[in-house]
């Protein structure tokens, strides 16, 4: 029972169809909050390190045990069973739809045709892992990856969901991208190149009932051209591969194939005041680091676009990337890592990072420069982050701003951390060293003057900065020669990395 490429397992059925799935997932409590509370789990990643042997179902339905069971964990279920937990109209339901299937393993069971569960407040459906009977299972070239990997599941904390009109995903794969910008878009719009994805996008936007999302196919913006957009999200395939054979994951020789591609293209698509995020591998080569490259990609138009590249800690070397793909259990073989080799070499790579890579159009009342930024993310980053960043990036600089920052009652954010190296001085034990980390917006660990630390410690949302220089100037706690413009400059720093935040009056 292998999956074929051209065998579609869903069937897009009838309205009533859909609303009785949708009743009986309410019914059973199959949301994502139930899944993790019930399976004791962080995020829908974590689903595969479960032992279901050990999980107590007791206090809920019993329809959220088979649901789980047959759609999460794949195994086949007495029809017996079934027929008695649902009524014979939502089985029904399920058989028509194509989501599950029977008479293939015994005219007593039932099986799941495609793995389905629920995230983000929807019900997504995409391929299956594994064949029902056991079988060896190859992938077909077009396969619909899972929406609750890890790599997926933190594309989707990273994207911009502030009100806007029209939002576009591209290289949507199950449409969860473009369903997520519908709650903030008027329209938005799932794309992809293949049938399979956009059949798969397409149920799955029937199955959640949106009626504000359209799916399209075809090869990137070609679908939508004419069209633009407020937001633009992509995770698109991105392994370095010789050929394109498996489209959901192979990014051409280099693996920067499709962003490339797709952020040459923004200055036609994305309006004013957009955004675009895209979460992908990046080159830094002898030509400049990947955010710097990403500038030129946009050509005449990269002084109208701010740049944010926020990587991961999972940078590599070419030679690292490399051996990742021929330690995989479908890896490169010595001809092709040869291959892959010369073209990195060619392409003049350093190093690979991979990360959010996200792109502000300046709007129509933008005055400032364009600028560019790299960041680490952390766990917490989320797509506001990119959005207040880039929203403020420049007013630091501007005087209205430090005006406003004199009379500004800042605090300490909760998440900074103060960490002393202490180092044997004279005898004693002595702070030496003094570091200030945050994870939100981002990773970020910068030294500081020991004198701040205290200096900081001042501000508890009662005085402002121009008492506390005051006050410090007074009891000489403030290099001489330390002016208030300085001071200020000082400040306007710490809030823009994060380590203080001014509260809403």
């Amino acid at each position: 029972m292998k999956t074929s490429e051209t065998n579609l397992p869903l069937n897009i059925g009838t309205a009533s169809e859909f609303a009785r799935l949708r009743a009986a997932f309410k019914a059973a409590q199959f949301d994502e909050e139930t899944v993790l509370s019930t399976l004791a789990i962080m995020d829908m990643s974590d689903i595969g390190t479960i032992d279901f042997a050990q999980v107590d179902f007791s206090r809920l339905p019993e329809q959220f045990e088979a649901l789980v069971y047959l759609f999460l964990v794949l195994r086949p279920m007495p029809s017996s069973r079934l027929e008695r937990l649902f009524e014979p109209e939502t089985l029904e339901a399920f058989l028509s739809l194509g989501l599950l299937g029977t008479g293939d393993l015994g005219p007593s069971e039932y099986y799941a045709k495609v793995l389905l569960y629920p995230l983000k407040g929807f019900w997504i459906a995409s391929d299956r892992y594994s064949n029902p009977d056991g079988s060896p299972f190859v992938a077909p070239p077009d396969i619909v990856f899972p929406a609750i990997y890890s790599g997926t599941l933190r594309f989707l904390k990273l994207l911009p969901l502030s009100d806007a009109e029209h939002g576009l995903d591209l290289c949507a794969g199950s449409g969860i991208g473009a369903f997520l910008l519908s709650r903030c878009s008027k329209r938005a719009v799932s794309s992809d190149l293949t049938e399979r994805a956009t059949h798969f996008a397409a149920f799955n936007r029937s199955l959640n009932d949106l009626t504000n999302v359209e799916v399209v196919r075809g090869d990137l913006f070609e679908p939508v051209a004419g069209q633009t957009f407020d937001r633009i999200v992509a995770h698109p395939p991105y392994v370095p591969s010789l050929t394109n054979a498996r489209i959901w994951r192979d990014g051409g020789k280099t693996g920067e194939q499709l962003i490339r591609r797709i952020v040459s293209e923004l200055r036609h698509y994305l309006r004013r005041g957009g955004i675009f995020c895209g979460f992908s591998l990046g080159l830094d080569t002898r030509e400049g680091q990947f955010e710097e490259r990403v500038r030129g990609w946009l050509e005449d138009a990269g002084e109208k676009f701010d740049i944010i590249f926020a990587s991961t800690d999972d940078t590599k070397t070419p030679s690292q990337v490399l051996r990742t793909l021929a330690e995989r259990e479908d890896g490169i073989g010595p001809e092709e890592e040869k291959k892959l080799r010369a073209a990195f070499a060619e392409a003049g790579i350093v190093r690979m990072p991979k990360g959010a890579l996200v792109i502000r159009r300046h709007g129509q009342a933008d005055q400032h420069q364009a600028w560019t930024v790299r960041t680490k993310l952390s766990e917490v980053t989320e797509g506001s982050d990119f959005e207040n960043t880039l929203a403020s990036h420049h007013l630091f600089s501007e005087e209205s701003f430090v005006n406003t920052l004199l009379k500004a009652r800042p605090v300490p954010a909760p998440r900074l951390e103060v960490k002393v190296t202490h180092v044997v001085h004279e005898g004693e034990l002595a702070p030496a060293q003094f570091v200030f980390e945050i994870d939100k917006p981002f990773n970020l660990s910068v030294l500081m003057d020991g004198w701040v630390v205290p200096l900081i410690a001042r501000f508890d949302g009662k005085e402002t900065p121009l008492d506390i220089y005051e006050q410090a100037r007074a009891s000489g706690d403030i290099p001489d020669g330390f002016q208030l413009n300085n001071f200020v400059t000082l400040l306007a720093r710490m809030i823009e990395r994060g380590f203080l935040i001014v509260p809403e009056a």
